[in-house]
């Protein structure tokens, strides 16, 4: 009977469960898993208008757990219950490697609630600045107040400031997403090391080039050839448009920005006298995959062409995605062996596109790349992995209460009774599946399926 029930447990309707529950997640050992460096860092110049220098404004954030947070014993704090310092050094060196400028940065954070404080996905932000002349430069930072196991350092790419050089792009591009906040137009930086975030959001990219004039400019956005260490998703298509130049237009640090986001403001001023302009490049997230991909800026009749970089990472990937094989063998309990042979049968690259294809075909919002199925079943794979393992068995998404939690997410209630002669777990959902599980525990402690009602 309980092979008969868990046999219909197929594909879709396993998988039309997993986004209508996908807020549900089990308080697990998942923490442990690590996603990225979690201190992130990038450097914006921004020329003068009269004479030849610059100021070069330097933004980082900084994942809680990477900083150690104290219960706040002040009563009349209200920011939160648990703070933290947030401490960072900032030095700015010459291409000799001689420290031009130091300076150090501190702030008080708060969070309201202790598991806040170990979050690997939330962060605090702040910036600082410094004035410049001619020349490359290299930044680096270190948090100088942190748990004693984490990274301590960044260092950025070199950052060059050469104004009496015939060059068309000013500065490094900033990346964010547009935002209006009280009527003011503004960047909410990804500060990302000149990266941006895969997800269904739009961005845009700024640059400053060398215009003495407003001039138009086409625009295209191209994805690159990937490299062997790449997961490859698909070939998107490029992105095409036209924009112009502003020399009335410009950035500055908002007064919105705080440790929670930092922001960009555009605001009107008076054109400079020299050959300075900002160009605004809309990014359309929802349909670019991660990867790298290039923006060519062409002047209008001309070829004069400017060319930026950047790259979509996804920075809170599954780990069950990013390995083939095993991202392709977790399907086996929403997949038939039929289409699980169909994912195997070419070599990597093939395998990974047909995985990819698979996943787009249960896509349940199709306009946008971001697949939110795709991505909550391989969370659920992730956590059920650390929530479930033991000794006898080390993957826990491989168990029998792993599969029930990837395939339905989090029980409604969780009820044990370890102390009968059959000891037993007991989980049930008010929600679909509408049913009640029984897993039997033996004396080697492995919890078994006996019952479905």
């Amino acid at each position: 009977m309980i092979k008969h029930v868990l046999a219909m447990l197929l594909c879709f309707s396993a998988i039309g469960s997993l986004y209508g529950q996908g807020a549900q997640m089990i308080r697990n050992r998942s923490m442990l898993t690590e996603y990225g460096d979690r201190f992130y860092a990038d450097a914006y110049v921004v020329p003068h208008d009269a004479d030849d220098s610059a100021t070069v404004v330097v933004f980082f954030r900084i994942a809680n757990d990477m900083m150690s947070f104290t219960r706040v014993r002040d009563v009349q704090e209200v920011r939160g219950n648990y703070g933290a310092e947030m401490s960072v050094s900032v030095e700015l060196r010459d291409t000799l490697g001689v420290i031009r400028q130091r300076t150090r940065w501190s702030d008080t954070v708060f969070t309201n609630t202790f598991e806040e404080t170990n979050n690997k996905n939330a962060y605090h932000v702040g910036w600082t600045s410094f004035r410049i002349g001619q020349g490359t430069y290299v930044l680096g930072l270190e948090i100088l107040s942190q748990k004693e196991s984490n990274q301590k350092k960044l260092k950025l790419p070199a950052v060059a400031f050469m104004p009496r050089r015939s060059t068309r792009l000013l500065a490094p591009a900033a990346f964010g997403a547009p935002e209006t906040v009280n009527g003011a137009d503004l960047l909410r930086l990804f500060v990302f090391n000149s990266n941006l975030p895969f997800g269904p959001e739009q961005a845009r990219a700024m640059l400053l080039v060398a215009d003495s004039t407003e001039t138009r400019y086409t625009y295209r956005i191209h994805q690159l050839p990937w490299d062997n260490k790449e997961i490859r998703w698909w070939r998107v298509a490029d992105i095409e448009g036209r924009v112009q130049s502003q020399r009335d237009r410009f950035p500055k640090i908002s007064s919105a920005s705080s440790s929670e986001a930092a922001y960009l403001e555009m605001v009107d001023r008076p054109a400079p006298p020299r050959a300075i302009a900002t160009v605004e490049v809309p990014i359309p997230m929802s349909t670019l995959v991660p990867g790298r991909y290039q923006i060519d800026l062409v002047k209008a009749g001309t070829k004069d062409t400017v060319s930026v970089k950047f790259q979509i990472v996804w920075e809170t990937m599954p780990f069950s995605l990013r390995t083939l094989d095993y991202a392709v063998e977790s399907l086996q309990y929403i997949c038939s062996e039929e289409t699980l042979d169909s994912l195997t049968d070419g070599d990597a690259s093939e395998n990974r596109q047909a995985l990819m294809n698979w996943w787009r075909r249960q896509d349940p919002t199709a306009t946008t790349v971001y697949n939110e199925r795709m991505t909550e079943y391989y969370r659920r794979i992730d956590n059920a992995y650390f929530a479930f393992s033991t000794i006898n068995e080390p993957d826990g998404s491989r168990t029998d209460r792993g599969k029930i939690y990837v395939l339905y997410g989090q029980p409604t209630e969780i009820s044990k009774d370890l102390k009968a002669s059959s000891p037993r777990e007991v989980w049930k959902y008010k929600n679909a599946p509408k049913q009640t599980f029984t897993f039997e525990v033996s004396d080697r402690g492995l919890y078994k399926l006996v019952d479905v009602r």
